[in-house]
């Protein structure tokens, strides 16, 4: 008698596979879980059960379509561009939006509008959390009266979408606000306190370095001043202009002298020959001879000596002092190069924030959505109460 039972069961249950492989659709309708829970779902449609679906969705209908605040959304595009960038791109790269945008940039920017220091910004030109505050806002949606400083950044940024496309570096900036002027209003300060945000961060170091060439260029400029003062001292001091030229000059007589000199002994050599020395022509020749030897031993005396008015020794001094200009000079010309080169460099690292498109004055209101929230609504409170049901008719049959 054990063996013929066990025969009909299995040969019920490779029925029953096969029904399942051939026709899954009836195998599900024709077995006792469906038909319980078929049974159970009408019961439970009797009893009332799915007015509570019913009544939750008309709570969402309602709430949505009376009560439910509009948001406004304000949007605006930027991009990030440096001064040496800014130029004639091929065109291929222009399509492609290549070789100008600054994505590090860009991400620093998005970064700076997601931070607390431009919320307190916000906050204190335009009353953002005031106006999340608003008690014409229903209750649901706006920013709650005794709300910290952590909560209500992250509100912020909850109505707040920043979106960067990775090819042309364009920065997309959505505000969501309950009035659309306002929400303009506060995108328009997001992009300039950007703005300076990405200047001062760009041209902090460009800056020191030219304040630092400037005040070098002042003092090389201050020295080059007083090294001038200097050669003027000297040139009044010793009433002369140029000790070179001088000391050319005064070479010049040495040398007119000694060659009148020279002239006068051989005339003398020539009357002694053949008149006596206290003749009045050789006593002339002989006192002109003395005049320009002692004369000679003066001008030999200015040129070169231990005294301190010796051309040598002014020409010295005046070299030391017109070398010290010399050089404060071409220091001065250095600090300029250097200058123009620093105030080349800081162009060169300034940023451009450009402003793609300006932000919008929204017209109608994007959230909330309402016929896509109802939706999502009534499809996850249909799919909890089929739950539930499945669920309790699973019970129920485990009961039986």
């Amino acid at each position: 008698m054990t063996q013929p039972i066990r025969s009909n069961k299995a040969s019920g249950m490779m029925r029953k596979l096969r029904k399942l492989k051939n026709k899954p659709k009836h195998f599900i309708v024709d077995s006792s879980g469906f038909r319980l829970a078929q049974r159970s779902w009408k019961h439970s449609l009797k009893l009332g059960s799915f007015m509570w679906v019913v009544a939750c969705f008309a709570i969402a209908v309602l709430y949505f379509g009376l009560i439910a605040s509009d948001r406004y959304v304000s949007r605006a595009q930027l991009v990030i561009k440096q001064a040496d960038q800014i130029k004639m791109l091929p065109d291929a790269l222009s399509m492609l939006g290549l070789g100008g945008s600054n994505h590090e940039d860009v991400l620093l920017v998005q970064d700076y509008m997601n931070s607390p220091d431009l919320l307190a910004k916000l906050d204190k030109e335009l009353g953002l959390k005031a106006h999340y505050q608003s008690h014409d806002v229903d209750y649901f949606s706006r920013l709650s009266g005794d709300v910290s400083q952590e909560d209500f950044l992250k509100y912020y940024r909850e109505h707040l979408s920043l979106r960067l496309d990775d090819i042309s570096g364009v920065l997309t900036i959505e505000l969501q606000a309950f009035d659309p002027a306002y929400g303009q209003r506060v995108v328009s300060l997001m992009l300039k306190e950007s703005e300076g945000f990405i200047n001062k961060l760009g041209h902090q170091v460009a800056l020191e370095q030219l304040a630092f060439v400037e005040k070098e260029v002042d003092r090389a400029y201050q020295r080059v001043q007083d090294e001038k003062a200097k050669v003027l001292d000297f040139q009044n001091k010793h009433n002369l202009i140029s000790p070179e030229s001088t000391s050319t000059a005064r070479l010049g007589v040495v040398s007119q002298i000694e060659s009148e000199l020279a002239s006068q002994q051989a005339q003398l050599k020539q009357l002694q020959s053949y008149m006596r020395d206290t003749a009045p022509a050789v006593i002339s020749v002989k006192a002109r001879t003395e005049a320009l030897t002692e004369q000679l031993a003066q001008e030999k005396a200015r040129l070169t000596g231990t005294d301190q008015d010796a051309m040598n020794e002014v020409t010295a001094r005046y070299m030391d002092v017109q070398t010290q200009a010399t050089l404060a000079a071409d220091l001065y010309k250095s600090g300029l190069i250097s200058l123009e080169q620093a105030r080349v460099e800081a162009y060169r690292k300034l940023k451009y924030l450009l402003v793609v498109s300006q932000p919008s004055l929204a017209q109608d209101a994007e959230y909330p959505r309402r016929l896509y929230n109802l939706a999502t609504i009534g499809v996850l409170l249909c799919l909890m109460y089929g739950l539930i049901v499945m669920g309790l008719a699973t019970l129920r049959e485990h009961q039986d």
